[in-house]
């Protein structure tokens, strides 16, 4: 499950907020096989936050609080779905700007023995992974979980709450700080079975496997640090403003390793447009330590012999991915706070040949495309910037040249292949 939305720099957060977004499936016929619930039992559930004025428009307060105070699913607030007591297919797109949910079903208290409905997890941003049970999980901006959520055993006329709870605007947060959403939408069983659920049981089910992606000893490692001078000050990738040329030039069919330093107190989603990766460890830092090491090499003028070396700044060893994110395909990952995430790409392929018989519509090396954080406030304040696609036999262009391509333009636009 894809989406798409509008890009426009220093305005993605606003015109997303008020309605540029929708998203899409990518079919394979091989699917058909594997036994999922489809048809009307297969629902996308797009979650946002929204505030509204008394009379129903918009409003947008993000300038005045952190997040806003209504839960809109599919663009309706406070929806409910009437199920059958079979199982769903349940497509999740956290569209919100800057919000994560931490999710759960909860059913009636006298129906269940365990307090919340257990689900399993059998995809994510890039498709199909192993099926793992859960009982909630965090979704930040721009994840998409595709879960399987069975209804068969609870009683006619039950309401199952998808709940909200523990994550405050920004997350980790305060809580009380801003508008905090627990309830987000209802299942209602009052459905009849309407034949048999042929479904396969998640357990059983026999999804395409997601291969560890092992990297090669000679790959090749950027660092992206979260930069913020001060609080409320303009946020940017490597304290280098997103309008200043590309500066990062990546090898076709290459793999990469990404290592994203993150020494704020607030986790930031983290999408690469054009590339599937896997999400490789995180490590813990001495944040306070790093950032003044940092602000240091960067008044020193940036001499690479003075930058702060990132392994004098562990206070602990590196920390597997967690359960819902390991052995997944992923386009966006959460970069959690006083932490470096790795990432490790799959080998980065522009689509070169053309598309549906398009003359001149295949990608053309250099081609620029674009790594964002997803709270699309950061992402309008700088924390956004360009990288290049080039030929591997070919010379990297010398510094300041974008190849001849306009820009952060090029034939690779700002690469909508990713969202």
């Amino acid at each position: 499950m894809l989406w798409y939305h509008d890009h426009g720099m220093g305005m993605t957060s606003v015109n997303v907020y008020a309605g540029l977004a929708g998203l899409y499936l990518i079919r394979d016929p091989a699917d058909e096989r594997l036994g999922l619930p489809q048809g009307e039992f297969e629902v996308p559930l797009i979650l946002q936050d929204r505030t509204f004025h008394p009379d129903g428009r918009l409003a947008y307060t993000m300038t005045q609080q952190e997040g806003e105070d209504t839960p809109v699913v599919n663009g309706k607030a406070y929806p409910f779905l009437a199920v059958e007591p079979r199982r769903y297919r349940l497509r999740i797109l956290n569209a919100s700007n800057e919000r994560f949910w931490r999710l759960r079903f909860d059913p009636p208290r006298d129906v269940v023995l365990q307090p919340n409905l257990p689900f399993w997890l059998i995809g994510t941003d890039g498709g199909f992974r192993a099926p793992l049970q859960m009982l909630n999980f965090l979704i930040g901006p721009a994840e998409r979980y595709d879960l399987i959520v069975d209804f068969s055993r609870l009683p006619m006329g039950s309401k199952v709450t998808l709940t909200n709870y523990h994550a405050p605007v920004h997350y980790p947060g305060v809580p009380g700080q801003g508008p905090e959403i627990s309830e987000v939408m209802q299942f209602q069983v009052t459905k009849p079975l309407s034949g048999a659920d042929r479904t396969t049981p998640p357990p059983k089910l026999k999804l395409p496997a997601v291969v560890p992606n092992e990297p090669e000893p000679q790959i090749h490692r950027r660092e992206w640090v979260v930069y913020q001078h001060k609080l409320f000050s303009t946020m940017s990738f490597n304290a280098v403003p997103f309008m200043e040329p590309s500066q990062d030039f990546i090898k076709a069919g290459a793999k990469e390793i990404w290592e994203y330093v993150n020494p704020n107190h607030d986790a930031h989603p983290m999408h690469v447009h054009l590339v599937n990766f896997q999400v490789l460890n995180r490590q813990p830092i001495d944040a306070a330590a790093y950032q003044a090491d940092y602000e240091k090499w960067i008044d020193g003028g940036r001499k690479a012999a003075d930058k702060p070396v990132l392994a004098n700044y562990f206070t602990g060893p590196p920390i597997p991915p967690d359960p819902d994110e390991a052995l997944s395909y992923k386009d966006t990952f959460k970069s959690y706070p006083e932490t470096v995430t790795r990432i490790i790409t799959d080998p980065w392929s522009p689509p070169m040949e053309p598309i549906a018989s398009i003359p001149n519509s295949g990608t053309e090396l250099p081609a620029t495309y674009v790594h964002h954080c997803h709270l699309l406030e950061h992402e309008d304040d700088d924390l956004m910037r360009p990288f290049t696609i080039v030929d591997p036999d070919a010379p990297l262009p010398a510094p300041g040249d974008d190849g001849g391509h306009g820009g952060h333009g090029g034939h690779g636009g700002h690469g909508g292949h990713g969202h």
